[in-house]
This record gives structure tokens, C-alpha cells and sequence, in this order.
């Protein structure tokens, strides 16, 4: 049983990663450039830290502070990705722009995708 699992977990990670290189490699050079700086990013680890204890008031462990992180990271990357939605729409191009953060962290406001926010969500069901 355990055995059958373990290798539906690896075909699964195998299958995982071939798709991972499939599209990859049909990116374009300033997607692929993007990514490789995606990549190579992380939040300071000692920042994320004191930060979060300054939050919580008590010790945090280093697999909190590693998880953390990631979330920090892949919270950024879907405002820097709603962004570049909001310059395509508005036919602009060159490097994203405050305005363009501003719009995107407004409009994920807006959807509930940040917490505890205290914009006003839009609802189709007024009270």
C-alpha cells in the first residue's frame, strides 16, 4: 500500500515537473527573465521575523518565518501579475508603475482577496 502510494507521489512530482519545463520553455524572453527574478527572490527572513513576533508578541519558530514568506512572496507576485493586467488594459507597456499596483491591490481589495481589509467588498446581494 505504502509502496503504491509513494511511487503515485513521484509520477505525480515527475508529471508535475514535465509540465513545469513545457512551459518554461515556450516563454517568452521577458516572461522567462520575470520568472528567473521570480525565482531568485525572498523576503529577509530576519525581517519576517521581527515583524511577525512584534505582531503576535511571542517567539516564532523558523518553519513559521519560512512560511511566511512564501505566502509574502506569492501574495506579491498576484499583485505585481494584477498589475500588469490593469497596464494591459489600459494599453500601456514599460515597467509597472505605482499607479498600476495602487489599481491591482484596489481591485484584489475589492474581490476579498485581502483580509480583514477595510474597503468596503462589493457585494451583488445588498443588505
Amino acid at each position: 500500500m505504502k509502496e503504491a502510494a509513494a511511487r503515485h507521489k513521484r509520477d505525480m512530482e515527475e508529471e508535475e515537473r514535465e509540465k513545469m519545463q513545457v512551459l518554461v520553455s515556450n516563454f517568452t524572453e521577458d516572461q522567462l527573465n520575470r520568472y528567473e527574478m521570480f525565482r531568485r527572490a525572498a523576503f529577509p527572513k530576519a525581517s519576517i521575523k521581527r515583524l511577525m513576533q512584534t505582531i503576535t508578541g511571542n517567539s516564532v519558530s523558523q518553519n513559521v518565518v519560512i512560511a511566511m514568506a512564501g505566502i509574502a512572496k506569492v501574495f506579491i507576485g498576484e499583485i505585481v501579475e494584477e498589475g500588469l493586467d490593469v497596464m494591459e488594459r489600459l494599453g500601456e507597456n514599460g515597467p509597472v508603475q505605482p499607479k498600476h499596483i495602487r489599481e491591482a491591490v484596489r481591485k484584489i481589495r475589492m474581490r476579498g482577496g485581502i483580509p480583514n481589509s477595510k474597503t468596503r467588498r462589493y457585494s451583488p446581494y445588498p443588505l
